[in-house]
């Protein structure tokens, strides 16, 4: 099934929590444009999810297109200027040749971020760029080690997204090669005369990983109603995954937004929050066809009335996914619960040595531990406010055990939280505040990943605007909600992972990815934010998770 859905821009600068109304506060190693290592000591766990495949495949293998066909090489650029505007004059070219006297005078390139590391299956290269002054009309080029001729495109726009054929064959020839990308301004009059002399060059650059990334993002929009929308990797447009009129049985004058959320493991639905009133307690649908918002059928009705009695975030674990072994982990109350979906059964997970409530559980994909915000502070089911530290326990049959902080996201000066296991349970992403402040939407939230055995705890290099949007710094940007794409990348003795995660860089809250490479010894590379820029930017997109969702795929002609 495929679809086709445009989606409105409706102007939304305040987030909610979680649909309640509350206004919130204010190349790898070795690789050409590598950015923000840092060692986090040894991956730990296993790769077991880690896949190579075939040409074209969604990790690994050879270079290829996201369909499996791969496209023909591309050696060189074409040799001739491209006018994005047809009435730029010939001869604007020359104008820009000329050696620049403007001290100061250069473009602000807001993407790609230096450094940055793309997906191979990432969406068409978009420089965007602010200019110090008036200009009005702009060189964008593209150069790339080994071509004779560099792109060089004119336009008065501030931004050029590169043309769908050439991204398709420089996505499938160049692996981990900087492509750098120059931006030059000037100013023209209304009779085409040059007022000012050609701006100096902005200078940016961006890597091409030898990897795809997998699955799709499903994310909560709030947009004067909250729904989940969702895409593919590379995709160019967001569509409808579930919106609260498609929920049966709800009251429509209270029950009219859909929050947190998560997949289940086969994809094949979600688990997520809706606002009842005064608080925000969970569900489950199905999504993807014309069942889209029916409970499963393998849900019986007591594990039903049991979820829709409980809040906070839903986890699960492909490892507890099979008839008679459906499993969702909630948290209401300070108790991390347990509930067989396609039974009866249901129980509270032991947590032996922590004394504090338990809430935003996340599930490891062997079924075998869980990590949580151990915390006194909880609202519907989240983290209010600090002191909040991740401790972990085994699942043991839904018995729990001994609770143990979990090393390098456990610290008493932060307060950490929204945890999430990596594809291979080799890692935990976070966010962390300094202090004991209020946790959502608060303004100095980082995103940080650990080992999951504990250990050194890295701090993104995506937290950060690029470098000279000087009143943009972290903390202060609201990162948060960090979750992995489904698989981990395998190429040239490396792991490639990526994260998604929120920011409110744009001053409303926006989805972006992050790659992040392991090498052979188990250092971590960290790399700048890339944005999403098929996402609505009026809207305020949050709490996204990344999974293998069994959504139509998106198709705009």
């Amino acid at each position: 099934m495929t679809a086709l859905r445009f989606l409105a821009l409706v102007l939304s600068t305040t987030w909610v929590v979680a649909c309640a109304g509350v206004t919130p506060h204010a190349a790898p190693t070795g690789d050409a444009g590598a950015a923000g290592t840092a060692t986090g000591g040894a991956a730990g766990g296993t790769a077991g999810r880690a896949t190579g495949g075939a040409a074209g495949g969604s990790t690994g293998g050879a270079a290829g297109g996201t369909a499996g066909t791969a496209p023909p090489p591309l050696t060189d650029f074409p040799p001739a200027p491209l006018f994005v505007d047809p009435t730029i004059a010939p001869g604007v070219p020359a104008s820009f040749s000329a050696a620049s006297t403007r001290a100061g005078s250069a473009p602000c390139i807001t993407a790609p971020a230096a450094g940055t590391l793309m997906p191979r299956n990432w969406l068409r290269p978009q420089v965007t760029y602010t200019p110090v002054a008036d200009e009005n009309l702009f060189e964008v080029t593209f150069t790339v080690p080994g071509f004779s001729d560099p792109l060089r495109v004119y336009t008065r726009d501030r931004a050029y997204t590169l043309d769908k054929t050439l991204w398709d064959g420089l996505r499938a020839s160049v692996p981990n090669v900087a492509i750098q990308v120059t931006v030059k301004a000037l100013t023209l009059s209304s009779s085409g005369t040059v007022q000012q002399g050609v701006s100096q060059a902005a200078q940016s650059s961006f890597v091409i990983a030898p990897v795809d990334a997998p699955g799709k993002i499903v994310y909560w929009a709030v947009n004067n109603v909250g729904s989940l929308k969702g895409f593919g990797i590379g995709e160019e447009g967001t569509e409808d995954v579930l919106v609260p009129a498609q929920v049966p049985n709800r009251n429509p004058t209270t029950e009219t937004c859909i929050g947190c959320h998560a997949a289940t493991p086969d994809g094949q639905a979600v688990g997520f929050t809706m606002g009842r009133g005064t608080a925000d307690l969970n569900d489950i649908a199905l999504i993807g066809d014309a069942t889209t918002g029916q409970v499963p059928a393998y849900v019986t009705t007591t594990a039903l009335a049991a979820i829709r009695k409980l809040g906070g975030i839903p986890a699960y674990s492909p490892a507890h996914w099979s008839p008679g072994d459906r499993i969702v982990i909630l948290s209401d109350g300070g108790d991390l619960q347990w509930v067989q979906l396609d039974g009866d059964a249901q129980g509270v997970l032991g947590r032996q040595g922590d004394a504090h409530g338990a809430t935003e559980p996340t599930f490891s994909h062997d079924g075998q531990k869980l990590v949580y915000v151990s915390t006194d502070s909880i609202s519907d089911g989240r983290e209010a406010a600090g002191p909040g530290d991740l401790m972990q326990i085994p699942y043991a049959a839904g018995a729990g055990g001994d609770a143990i902080p979990l090393p390098g996201a456990s610290t008493a000066d932060h307060t950490e939280y929204y945890p999430s296991f990596s594809p291979d349970d080799a890692f935990v992403a976070f966010t962390r505040i300094t202090g004991n402040a209020i946790v959502y939407s608060n303004a100095d939230a980082e995103v940080f990943v650990v080992p999951s055995s504990g250990g050194t705890a890295v701090r993104l290099a995506a937290n950060d605007a690029p470098a000279c949007q000087t009143t943009l710094t972290s903390p202060g940007l609201t990162n948060d909600w960090p979750k992995w794409a489904p698989d981990v990348g395998l190429a040239g003795g490396k792991k490639y992972y990526w994260v998604t995660f929120s920011s409110n860089r744009t001053g409303v809250a926006q989805l972006y990815v992050a790659g992040l490479v392991v090498d052979g010894t188990g250092a971590v590379t960290t790399f700048p934010a890339l944005y999403l820029w098929n996402q609505p930017s009026a809207d305020s997109n949050h709490t996204p998770s990344w999974d293998n969702y069994q959504i139509p795929p998106i198709i705009i002609d």
